[in-house]
Protein backbone atom coordinates (compact mmCIF):
# COMPACT_ATOMS: atom_id res chain seq x y z
CA UNK A 1 0.00 0.00 0.00
CA UNK A 2 1.66 3.19 -1.20
CA UNK A 3 0.86 6.70 0.03
CA UNK A 4 3.68 8.81 -1.43
CA UNK A 5 6.45 8.94 -4.02
CA UNK A 6 9.85 8.25 -2.39
CA UNK A 7 12.49 11.00 -2.42
CA UNK A 8 14.90 9.00 -4.57
CA UNK A 9 12.30 8.79 -7.31
CA UNK A 10 12.16 12.58 -7.55
CA UNK A 11 15.97 12.57 -7.73
CA UNK A 12 15.83 10.09 -10.60
CA UNK A 13 13.37 12.35 -12.43
CA UNK A 14 15.70 15.31 -12.04
CA UNK A 15 18.59 13.30 -13.43
CA UNK A 16 16.50 12.38 -16.47
CA UNK A 17 15.53 16.02 -16.86
CA UNK A 18 19.19 17.06 -16.76
CA UNK A 19 19.92 14.55 -19.52
CA UNK A 20 17.28 16.20 -21.65
CA UNK A 21 18.86 19.59 -20.92
CA UNK A 22 22.19 18.20 -22.16
CA UNK A 23 20.54 16.93 -25.34
CA UNK A 24 19.28 20.46 -25.98
CA UNK A 25 22.68 21.98 -25.14
CA UNK A 26 21.19 23.83 -22.16
CA UNK A 27 23.22 24.66 -19.06
CA UNK A 28 20.36 26.01 -16.94
CA UNK A 29 16.56 25.93 -16.87
CA UNK A 30 13.59 27.81 -15.37
CA UNK A 31 10.48 25.80 -14.36
CA UNK A 32 7.22 27.63 -13.62
CA UNK A 33 4.41 25.04 -13.92
CA UNK A 34 3.33 23.81 -10.43
CA UNK A 35 2.82 20.27 -11.75
CA UNK A 36 6.33 20.26 -13.23
CA UNK A 37 7.76 21.55 -9.95
CA UNK A 38 6.01 18.80 -8.03
CA UNK A 39 7.00 16.12 -10.53
CA UNK A 40 10.69 17.04 -10.25
CA UNK A 41 10.97 17.92 -6.54
CA UNK A 42 7.92 16.64 -4.65
CA UNK A 43 6.98 20.19 -3.67
CA UNK A 44 3.29 21.07 -3.99
CA UNK A 45 1.95 24.57 -3.44
CA UNK A 46 -1.00 26.92 -3.77
CA UNK A 47 -0.27 28.81 -7.02
CA UNK A 48 -1.13 32.50 -6.83
CA UNK A 49 -0.25 35.74 -8.63
CA UNK A 50 3.13 35.68 -6.88
CA UNK A 51 5.95 34.38 -9.14
CA UNK A 52 7.29 30.98 -8.05
CA UNK A 53 10.23 29.69 -10.09
CA UNK A 54 12.36 26.56 -9.88
CA UNK A 55 15.84 27.30 -11.23
CA UNK A 56 18.25 24.58 -12.25
CA UNK A 57 21.78 25.93 -12.34
CA UNK A 58 23.23 22.94 -14.12
CA UNK A 59 22.35 20.14 -11.62
CA UNK A 60 21.89 22.48 -8.66
CA UNK A 61 18.33 23.11 -7.41
CA UNK A 62 17.30 26.66 -6.55
CA UNK A 63 13.96 28.30 -5.80
CA UNK A 64 12.85 31.89 -6.22
CA UNK A 65 9.68 32.26 -4.13
CA UNK A 66 7.57 34.77 -2.17
CA UNK A 67 8.49 35.17 1.49
CA UNK A 68 5.31 33.39 2.56
CA UNK A 69 6.57 30.16 0.89
CA UNK A 70 10.12 30.22 2.29
CA UNK A 71 9.64 27.93 5.28
CA UNK A 72 7.38 25.64 3.31
CA UNK A 73 10.03 25.09 0.62
CA UNK A 74 12.86 24.66 3.13
CA UNK A 75 10.96 21.92 4.93
CA UNK A 76 9.89 20.05 1.80
CA UNK A 77 13.03 20.50 -0.33
CA UNK A 78 15.90 20.74 2.20
CA UNK A 79 18.64 20.28 -0.41
CA UNK A 80 17.59 23.38 -2.37
CA UNK A 81 18.88 26.94 -2.17
CA UNK A 82 15.93 29.29 -1.56
CA UNK A 83 15.83 32.98 -2.45
CA UNK A 84 12.78 35.07 -1.54
CA UNK A 85 11.14 38.38 -2.31
CA UNK A 86 8.55 40.11 -0.15
CA UNK A 87 5.46 40.64 -2.27
CA UNK A 88 3.92 41.22 -5.69
CA UNK A 89 3.85 43.75 -7.27
CA UNK A 90 5.64 45.72 -4.51
CA UNK A 91 7.86 48.79 -5.14
CA UNK A 92 10.27 46.65 -7.15
CA UNK A 93 8.63 43.99 -9.32
CA UNK A 94 9.65 40.45 -8.19
CA UNK A 95 11.01 39.58 -11.64
CA UNK A 96 13.63 42.31 -11.27
CA UNK A 97 14.67 40.68 -7.98
CA UNK A 98 14.73 37.39 -9.87
CA UNK A 99 17.06 38.84 -12.51
CA UNK A 100 19.41 40.09 -9.80
CA UNK A 101 19.38 36.65 -8.14
CA UNK A 102 20.15 34.86 -11.41
CA UNK A 103 22.91 37.25 -12.55
CA UNK A 104 24.57 38.33 -9.31
CA UNK A 105 23.97 35.54 -6.79
CA UNK A 106 23.80 32.40 -8.91
CA UNK A 107 26.12 33.93 -11.54
CA UNK A 108 24.46 31.88 -14.22
CA UNK A 109 26.17 31.95 -17.58
CA UNK A 110 25.70 29.85 -20.64
CA UNK A 111 22.58 28.79 -22.50
CA UNK A 112 19.34 29.00 -20.50
CA UNK A 113 16.05 27.32 -21.35
CA UNK A 114 12.64 27.95 -19.81
CA UNK A 115 9.27 26.25 -19.58
CA UNK A 116 7.55 29.53 -20.49
CA UNK A 117 8.46 33.05 -21.51
CA UNK A 118 7.93 34.35 -17.98
CA UNK A 119 6.23 33.77 -14.65
CA UNK A 120 2.72 32.30 -14.78
CA UNK A 121 0.05 34.77 -15.76
CA UNK A 122 -2.62 33.78 -13.24
CA UNK A 123 -4.72 35.62 -10.63
CA UNK A 124 -3.91 38.98 -12.17
CA UNK A 125 -0.14 38.60 -12.57
CA UNK A 126 1.57 40.84 -15.13
CA UNK A 127 5.27 41.18 -15.71
CA UNK A 128 8.15 41.23 -18.17
CA UNK A 129 9.58 38.11 -19.78
CA UNK A 130 12.72 36.33 -18.62
CA UNK A 131 14.47 37.41 -21.82
CA UNK A 132 13.63 41.07 -21.20
CA UNK A 133 14.95 41.23 -17.65
CA UNK A 134 18.02 39.08 -18.29
CA UNK A 135 18.82 40.82 -21.59
CA UNK A 136 19.39 37.57 -23.47
CA UNK A 137 17.53 35.17 -25.69
CA UNK A 138 15.94 32.33 -23.72
CA UNK A 139 14.40 29.54 -25.82
CA UNK A 140 11.10 28.08 -24.59
CA UNK A 141 10.59 24.33 -24.09
CA UNK A 142 7.12 23.89 -22.55
CA UNK A 143 6.80 20.14 -23.15
CA UNK A 144 9.91 18.57 -21.59
CA UNK A 145 8.32 17.64 -18.26
CA UNK A 146 4.93 17.02 -19.86
CA UNK A 147 6.58 14.48 -22.16
CA UNK A 148 8.31 12.80 -19.20
CA UNK A 149 4.96 12.42 -17.46
CA UNK A 150 3.31 10.47 -20.30
CA UNK A 151 4.86 7.12 -19.30
CA UNK A 152 4.14 6.42 -15.64
CA UNK A 153 6.76 4.67 -13.51
CA UNK A 154 5.94 1.83 -11.10
CA UNK A 155 5.35 4.20 -8.18
CA UNK A 156 2.93 6.31 -10.17
CA UNK A 157 1.07 3.21 -11.29
CA UNK A 158 0.75 1.99 -7.70
CA UNK A 159 -0.53 5.41 -6.61
CA UNK A 160 -3.14 5.29 -9.34
CA UNK A 161 -4.24 1.79 -8.34
CA UNK A 162 -4.63 2.91 -4.72
CA UNK A 163 -6.50 6.03 -5.80
CA UNK A 164 -8.86 3.87 -7.87
CA UNK A 165 -9.57 1.68 -4.86
CA UNK A 166 -10.85 4.65 -2.86
CA UNK A 167 -12.71 6.22 -5.75
CA UNK A 168 -14.55 2.90 -5.95
CA UNK A 169 -15.60 3.17 -2.30
CA UNK A 170 -16.79 6.76 -2.72
CA UNK A 171 -18.89 5.73 -5.72
CA UNK A 172 -20.38 2.76 -3.86
CA UNK A 173 -21.53 5.10 -1.12
CA UNK A 174 -22.87 7.59 -3.65
CA UNK A 175 -24.98 4.89 -5.26
CA UNK A 176 -26.08 3.61 -1.84
CA UNK A 177 -27.27 7.00 -0.57
CA UNK A 178 -28.90 8.32 -3.75
CA UNK A 179 -32.69 8.28 -3.46
CA UNK A 180 -35.75 10.07 -4.78
CA UNK A 181 -36.26 13.36 -2.96
CA UNK A 182 -32.66 13.72 -1.78
CA UNK A 183 -30.45 16.65 -2.72
CA UNK A 184 -27.41 16.07 -4.95
CA UNK A 185 -25.13 18.26 -2.81
CA UNK A 186 -26.07 16.49 0.42
CA UNK A 187 -25.60 13.02 -1.07
CA UNK A 188 -22.30 13.89 -2.77
CA UNK A 189 -20.91 15.43 0.41
CA UNK A 190 -22.08 12.51 2.56
CA UNK A 191 -20.51 9.87 0.30
CA UNK A 192 -17.27 11.84 -0.18
CA UNK A 193 -16.85 12.59 3.51
CA UNK A 194 -17.50 9.02 4.64
CA UNK A 195 -15.15 7.53 2.04
CA UNK A 196 -12.43 10.11 2.72
CA UNK A 197 -12.61 9.45 6.47
CA UNK A 198 -12.24 5.72 5.89
CA UNK A 199 -9.36 6.30 3.46
CA UNK A 200 -7.53 8.49 5.97
CA UNK A 201 -8.01 5.93 8.74
CA UNK A 202 -6.75 3.02 6.64
CA UNK A 203 -3.78 4.77 5.01
CA UNK A 204 -2.67 6.30 8.32
CA UNK A 205 -0.77 9.39 9.37
CA UNK A 206 1.72 9.19 6.48
CA UNK A 207 -1.06 9.93 4.02
CA UNK A 208 -2.33 13.30 2.89
CA UNK A 209 -3.89 14.33 -0.44
CA UNK A 210 -1.61 16.41 -2.68
CA UNK A 211 -2.80 19.50 -4.52
CA UNK A 212 -4.56 22.80 -3.92
CA UNK A 213 -7.98 22.07 -2.42
CA UNK A 214 -7.43 18.32 -2.72
CA UNK A 215 -9.48 15.78 -0.78
CA UNK A 216 -8.64 12.10 -0.24
CA UNK A 217 -11.46 10.81 -2.42
CA UNK A 218 -14.92 11.77 -3.50
CA UNK A 219 -17.92 11.14 -5.69
CA UNK A 220 -20.77 13.22 -6.99
CA UNK A 221 -23.01 14.21 -9.85
CA UNK A 222 -21.95 17.76 -10.69
CA UNK A 223 -25.44 18.50 -11.89
CA UNK A 224 -25.57 15.61 -14.37
CA UNK A 225 -29.06 14.58 -13.31
CA UNK A 226 -32.14 13.93 -15.45
CA UNK A 227 -31.99 15.74 -18.80
CA UNK A 228 -29.01 17.73 -17.51
CA UNK A 229 -26.95 14.55 -17.63
CA UNK A 230 -26.81 15.33 -21.37
CA UNK A 231 -24.42 18.22 -20.60
CA UNK A 232 -21.03 16.46 -20.32
CA UNK A 233 -19.42 19.24 -18.27
CA UNK A 234 -22.45 20.35 -16.31
CA UNK A 235 -22.12 22.09 -12.96
CA UNK A 236 -23.89 21.38 -9.69
CA UNK A 237 -27.48 22.65 -9.77
CA UNK A 238 -28.66 21.87 -6.22
CA UNK A 239 -30.95 19.31 -7.88
CA UNK A 240 -33.46 17.02 -6.18
CA UNK A 241 -33.45 13.42 -7.43
CA UNK A 242 -36.65 12.29 -9.17
CA UNK A 243 -37.91 8.91 -10.29
CA UNK A 244 -36.89 8.18 -13.88
CA UNK A 245 -33.73 10.33 -13.78
CA UNK A 246 -30.73 9.35 -15.84
CA UNK A 247 -27.68 9.97 -13.64
CA UNK A 248 -24.06 10.43 -14.71
CA UNK A 249 -21.58 10.23 -11.86
CA UNK A 250 -17.94 11.02 -11.18
CA UNK A 251 -15.61 9.56 -8.55
CA UNK A 252 -11.91 9.88 -7.89
CA UNK A 253 -9.17 9.21 -5.37
CA UNK A 254 -5.98 11.19 -4.73
CA UNK A 255 -2.79 9.37 -3.73
CA UNK A 256 0.44 11.40 -3.83
CA UNK A 257 -1.33 13.77 -6.19
CA UNK A 258 -2.24 11.04 -8.71
CA UNK A 259 -5.91 10.90 -9.66
CA UNK A 260 -8.17 8.06 -10.72
CA UNK A 261 -11.43 8.52 -12.61
CA UNK A 262 -14.56 6.40 -12.35
CA UNK A 263 -17.87 7.43 -13.92
CA UNK A 264 -21.08 5.50 -14.35
CA UNK A 265 -24.49 6.01 -15.93
CA UNK A 266 -27.19 5.05 -13.43
CA UNK A 267 -30.98 5.22 -13.28
CA UNK A 268 -33.46 6.11 -10.55
CA UNK A 269 -35.99 3.41 -11.04
CA UNK A 270 -36.57 1.13 -14.00
CA UNK A 271 -35.16 2.71 -17.20
CA UNK A 272 -37.42 3.05 -20.21
CA UNK A 273 -36.77 1.55 -23.62
CA UNK A 274 -34.89 4.58 -24.96
CA UNK A 275 -32.66 4.77 -21.88
CA UNK A 276 -31.83 1.08 -22.24
CA UNK A 277 -31.12 1.54 -25.95
CA UNK A 278 -28.70 4.40 -25.46
CA UNK A 279 -27.02 2.64 -22.54
CA UNK A 280 -26.38 -0.51 -24.57
CA UNK A 281 -24.76 1.48 -27.40
CA UNK A 282 -22.53 3.40 -25.00
CA UNK A 283 -21.49 0.19 -23.25
CA UNK A 284 -20.66 -1.47 -26.57
CA UNK A 285 -18.51 1.50 -27.60
CA UNK A 286 -16.57 1.46 -24.33
CA UNK A 287 -16.05 -2.31 -24.55
CA UNK A 288 -14.68 -1.99 -28.09
CA UNK A 289 -12.34 0.79 -26.92
CA UNK A 290 -10.97 -1.50 -24.19
CA UNK A 291 -10.27 -4.14 -26.84
CA UNK A 292 -8.28 -1.68 -28.99
CA UNK A 293 -6.38 -0.07 -26.11
CA UNK A 294 -3.05 -1.90 -26.21
CA UNK A 295 0.63 -1.27 -27.02
CA UNK A 296 1.65 -0.44 -30.60
CA UNK A 297 -1.84 0.79 -31.50
CA UNK A 298 -2.27 4.37 -32.73
CA UNK A 299 -4.23 6.57 -30.34
CA UNK A 300 -6.45 7.54 -33.26
CA UNK A 301 -7.59 3.94 -33.81
CA UNK A 302 -9.30 3.78 -30.40
CA UNK A 303 -11.37 6.86 -31.18
CA UNK A 304 -12.10 5.64 -34.69
CA UNK A 305 -13.42 2.41 -33.19
CA UNK A 306 -15.91 4.10 -30.87
CA UNK A 307 -17.00 6.47 -33.63
CA UNK A 308 -17.68 3.46 -35.83
CA UNK A 309 -19.93 1.92 -33.15
CA UNK A 310 -21.86 5.17 -32.81
CA UNK A 311 -22.19 5.65 -36.58
CA UNK A 312 -23.37 2.08 -37.15
CA UNK A 313 -25.91 2.55 -34.35
CA UNK A 314 -27.19 5.77 -35.89
CA UNK A 315 -26.36 8.00 -32.92
CA UNK A 316 -23.18 9.78 -33.98
CA UNK A 317 -25.13 13.03 -34.06
CA UNK A 318 -25.42 12.65 -30.27
CA UNK A 319 -21.65 12.40 -29.71
CA UNK A 320 -19.96 15.47 -28.22
CA UNK A 321 -16.35 14.46 -27.41
CA UNK A 322 -13.51 12.03 -28.08
CA UNK A 323 -13.01 8.67 -26.39
CA UNK A 324 -10.71 9.71 -23.57
CA UNK A 325 -7.54 11.32 -22.34
CA UNK A 326 -4.44 10.59 -20.32
CA UNK A 327 -4.64 11.07 -16.57
CA UNK A 328 -2.15 11.30 -13.71
CA UNK A 329 -1.23 14.41 -11.74
CA UNK A 330 -3.92 16.28 -13.66
CA UNK A 331 -7.48 15.18 -14.32
CA UNK A 332 -6.81 15.74 -18.03
CA UNK A 333 -3.37 15.21 -19.53
CA UNK A 334 -2.11 14.53 -23.01
CA UNK A 335 -2.08 12.44 -25.13
CA UNK A 336 -5.73 12.00 -26.06
CA UNK A 337 -7.74 9.14 -27.49
CA UNK A 338 -8.66 11.21 -30.51
CA UNK A 339 -8.66 10.72 -34.27
CA UNK A 340 -6.32 13.70 -34.52
CA UNK A 341 -3.48 11.97 -32.65
CA UNK A 342 -1.11 9.67 -34.53
CA UNK A 343 1.10 8.76 -31.55
CA UNK A 344 1.47 5.07 -30.68
CA UNK A 345 0.18 3.66 -27.39
CA UNK A 346 3.00 2.42 -25.11
CA UNK A 347 3.19 0.48 -21.84
CA UNK A 348 3.00 2.79 -18.84
CA UNK A 349 0.51 5.19 -20.40
CA UNK A 350 -2.68 5.72 -18.41
CA UNK A 351 -6.00 6.76 -19.95
CA UNK A 352 -9.61 7.35 -19.16
CA UNK A 353 -11.95 5.54 -21.55
CA UNK A 354 -15.25 7.40 -21.69
CA UNK A 355 -17.12 7.44 -25.00
CA UNK A 356 -20.52 9.01 -24.50
CA UNK A 357 -23.76 9.96 -26.22
CA UNK A 358 -26.09 12.77 -25.19
CA UNK A 359 -29.77 13.24 -26.00
CA UNK A 360 -31.05 16.48 -24.46
CA UNK A 361 -34.57 15.05 -24.24
CA UNK A 362 -33.46 11.91 -22.40
CA UNK A 363 -30.04 12.39 -20.77
CA UNK A 364 -26.39 11.49 -21.05
CA UNK A 365 -24.87 8.02 -21.25
CA UNK A 366 -21.20 7.73 -20.30
CA UNK A 367 -19.06 5.37 -18.27
CA UNK A 368 -15.45 6.30 -17.58
CA UNK A 369 -12.75 3.90 -16.44
CA UNK A 370 -9.07 4.43 -15.71
CA UNK A 371 -6.89 2.09 -17.76
CA UNK A 372 -3.15 1.35 -17.44
CA UNK A 373 -1.38 0.13 -20.57
CA UNK A 374 0.61 -3.03 -19.81
CA UNK A 375 3.24 -4.88 -21.87
CA UNK A 376 0.65 -7.09 -23.52
CA UNK A 377 -2.66 -5.24 -23.14
CA UNK A 378 -4.28 -3.16 -20.45
CA UNK A 379 -5.45 -3.18 -16.84
CA UNK A 380 -8.76 -1.49 -16.06
CA UNK A 381 -8.04 -0.36 -12.49
CA UNK A 382 -11.59 0.90 -11.95
CA UNK A 383 -13.04 -2.18 -13.63
CA UNK A 384 -14.29 -3.87 -10.45
CA UNK A 385 -17.17 -1.42 -10.34
CA UNK A 386 -20.13 -2.90 -12.27
CA UNK A 387 -20.71 -1.64 -15.80
CA UNK A 388 -23.88 -3.57 -16.61
CA UNK A 389 -27.24 -1.81 -16.61
CA UNK A 390 -29.03 -3.94 -14.00
CA UNK A 391 -26.33 -3.26 -11.39
CA UNK A 392 -26.75 0.49 -11.92
CA UNK A 393 -30.48 0.77 -11.32
CA UNK A 394 -31.32 2.43 -8.02
CA UNK A 395 -34.59 1.09 -6.72
CA UNK A 396 -37.21 3.62 -5.68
Amino acid sequence: MITKIPAYQFEDRRLRFFQKMDELNLKHFFIINPYSIYYLTGFSMIPTERPFILIFKEAETNFFVPELEKQHVKEKVPYAHVQTYFEYPDEVHPIHHFAHFVKNDLRISGRIGAEAAGARGIWGYQGPSFSDVLKKDIPIYPEIVTDMRIIKDNYEVECLREAARWGHLAHELLQKYTAVGENEIDISFKASHEASKKMREVLGSEYSPIGYGARPCGAGYRGQIGIYSAIPHALTRNAIFQKGDTLVTGASGNVAGYLSELERTMFLGEPNQKQRHYFSIMLKAQTRAFEELKPNTPLSKVDQTTRKVFKESGVFNLVQHHTGHAIGLEAHERPFLDVGMSEIIKPGMVFTVEPGIYDHDVGGFRHSDTVIITEDGNEIITGKYPRDLESLIIEC
